[in-house]
């Protein structure tokens, strides 16, 4: 049976076009790195069938992260046995930068064909492309396919029936030679010389094969980046994009926020009505619906954050953004690949992670590994947004800026800052005069896909629904059981108590009732016990229960709290998490319990301790040990009780 190997860039749809073909179901991710590892399934033909291996998307044979070696492995028969011939799958709105891997390919001798995807995205950026000009340049058989809409797949099918060898485009035993010799260790010179000769043939193959652009879009992007990529200015504008995307998230997920409190609201008030008074009825409502709740109520935010990134994305910014930092990053030591893990590391740190496998540099790759945890995912979200909606007004200003959203731009810059400086750190411990290159393409400005931009923003909603929301909702129901259950001389003295401020006739008699249980319950001894350690901070000890929970993942924290604040009203109007908290006074001082000092006090937290068990477990799988997480555990630990304990007390001489 033949071997046909798929060759590419990452994110080409080289893996989607895979799964088309094979009917098997392989992950596809845009982050770079997380396919390290070849994946073979059955193509069935006419003329026989055969064995397509998809091979990890790269951008260029000459490099040593693990994915790239891999394919120039499998490429140079060094560790199996050579493919018989090789699809490429070119991206058609980026041909520019995916010719060079053919380019480099093609010398190796291997027969070949090639499929052009992304061909609707070439034209809406007004690029088209001349096929039988393209066939002509490379020498070998070009179908057009558009993976992700199985839009002529046939045309795939009838390459590999008609082509299953395909055509050798050159051979040049020279330059095998040389790949042979890097792939094993030896310093290449004059790569990048090679690399600008390369393009400069690539150009003027190029000119031959796109018969049309749109030159006032090109020039009108060129003008726009004089200001966005700009060194100083494009640092403002990001700061300021980043001010709008956040005071967006606020003002327009408000409204559905209230929708869905107040639909929960009324269902635990309908459940009331209809379910037996009792200890399963309570479970029920305060053990699963109050978890629920807790995932539900914060969808808008994560919905309307990743829609807003989204259409940033599809523009055509967020590479700019990328462009930007990536002057920051070189000048800190890291390489240019390391972008990429870390504004991924705004979405999840554990993909991210996963990603540095593109950083050939181990040193770097480390260095990248160990600040992505400090970048805010998405997970740190829910705690954002419940804290400053709880304490800070959203009619109030902090000097130009509206006072909700530059608390949430000021968190995640926050954690970009202490990230470059650990960085500068680490880097000053371990130098090296080893540099590295990055290539970066900055593609037109362009209307973004609505359609697309709402589905990818709804996988985020749905991921955060079915991983992070069950463990939300199992610790919520372990939490009411530890909330409504103690030791039996400490229930029994908090019920005694409750009956005597119910026989005063006090008008909250049910909730001092509840307060009492909660307290004497196993969950209110956790809290008592590590009350002393974070008082200086201005937590209590309902906000300790929170922070011990928070650890399987930071979510959690909002569940935790919407669980120990169901408290039952005399008249059934079930109020939000909010207005409880807010309702809360320090007995000290007079104060809101948990107010402006409270709530930056715990962002400043959040933003920096290693809190999520998980992340810890992946960078243990990357670096082959439990040195660094558990390192950073402390290390990011003492930063976070620091930096909250400076927060609270310089906000409460103020608020």
């Amino acid at each position: 049976m033949k071997k046909i190997a798929l060759i590419g860039n990452p994110n080409c749809g080289k893996s989607t076009l895979f799964n088309r073909l094979t009917g098997l179901s392989q992950k596809t991710s845009n982050l770079p790195g997380t396919t390290v590892e070849t994946t073979s399934g059955i193509v069935k033909l006419k003329k026989g069938d055969v064995e397509l291996i998809d091979l990890p998307g790269i951008y260029s044979l000459f490099a040593q992260s693990e994915d790239e070696r891999l394919v120039v492995s499998t490429l140079l028969g060094i560790d199996s046995e050579k493919p018989d011939a090789i699809v490429y799958i070119l991206d058609g709105s980026n041909l520019r930068r995916n010719l060079l891997l053919v380019s480099q390919v093609a010398e190796l001798g291997i027969a070949a064909s090639c499929i052009l995807t992304m061909a609707d995205t070439a034209k809406r950026r007004h690029i088209e492309i001349n096929i039988d000009a393209l066939q002509t340049e490379l020498g070998i058989p070009v179908a057009v396919v558009n993976p992700r809409s199985d839009t002529n797949i046939q045309n795939a099918i009838e390459l590999l029936q008609n082509h299953q060898v395909g055509k050798t485009i050159s051979v040049n035993d020279q330059f095998e030679n040389r790949l042979k010799s890097f792939y094993l260790g030896n310093k290449e010179r004059g790569l990048s010389e090679e690399t600008l000769k390369r393009y400069s043939d690539i150009e003027h193959v190029v000119k031959k094969v796109i018969v049309n652009t749109d030159g006032k879009k090109r020039n009108n992007t060129i003008n726009i980046d004089k200001y966005v990529t700009h060194p100083i200015l494009g640092i403002l504008i990001f700061f300021l994009v980043m001010m709008a995307l956040f005071q967006g998230v606020f003002y327009l997920a408000d409204a559905p926020m209230g929708w869905i409190e107040n639909g929960f609201g009324w269902f635990k008030t309908m459940l009331d009505e209809t379910l037996p008074s009792g200890m399963w009825s309570d479970f029920v409502k305060d053990g699963i619906f109050s978890g629920i709740e807790g995932v539900i109520v914060f969808v808008p935010q994560i919905f309307i954050l990743f829609f807003l990134i989204g259409l940033l994305e599809d523009s055509g910014y967020m590479v700019r953004a990328s462009f930007i930092t990536d002057r920051v990053m070189r000048k800190i030591g890291l390489n240019g690949r390391s972008i990429i893990p870390l504004v991924g590391g705004f979405a999840c740190a554990i993909p991210s992670i996963m990603a540095t496998r593109t950083i050939k540099n181990k040193r770097e790759r480390l260095i990248t590994m160990l600040v992505v945890p400090l970048m805010s995912c998405s997970a740190r979200l829910p705690v954002y947004v419940l804290l400053i909606s709880l304490a800070i007004p959203a009619s109030s200003f902090w000097g130009p800026f509206p006072a909700q959203s530059f608390v949430m731009t000021s968190a995640y810059f926050a954690g970009i800052v202490v990230a470059l400086i650990f960085a500068i750190l680490f880097n000053f411990f371990n130098k090296t005069k080893e540099k590295s290159e990055f290539v970066l393409e900055l593609p037109t400005y362009q209307s973004p896909r609505i359609q697309t931009v709402i589905s990818q923003a709804w996988i985020k909603c749905r991921s955060f629904l079915t991983e992070a929301g069950k463990v939300i909702i199992i610790i919520s129901m372990v939490l009411w059981a530890l909330s409504n259950f103690g030791p039996k001389t400490a229930m029994d003295k908090a019920r005694s108590e409750a009956k005597i401020v119910a026989a005063l006739g006090s008008p909250d008699s049910s909730q001092i009732e509840q307060s009492l249980k909660l307290e004497a319950s196993y969950a209110g001894h956790i809290g008592k016990f590590i009350e002393p350690a974070i008082t200086p901070l201005g937590y209590d000890w309902k906000t300790g229960i929170a922070l011990i929970t928070s650890f399987a993942a930071r979510e959690v924290f909002v569940g935790t709290m919407s669980t120990l604040f169901q408290t039952p009203d005399n008249d059934k109007n079930v109020i939000g998490i909010r207005k409880k908290m807010q309702a809360e006074i320090n007995p000290t001082n007079g104060k809101p319990l948990y107010g402006i000092p409270y709530a930056i006090s715990l962002i400043f937290f959040y933003a920096f301790a290693l809190q999520c068990v998980s992340t810890m477990a992946v960078m243990k799988k990357e670096t082959g040990s439990w040195y660094w997480p558990v390192m950073l555990f402390f290390i990011y630990g003492g930063i976070a009780y620091l930096s909250a304990f400076a927060a609270y007390n310089i906000f409460n001489l103020y608020f």
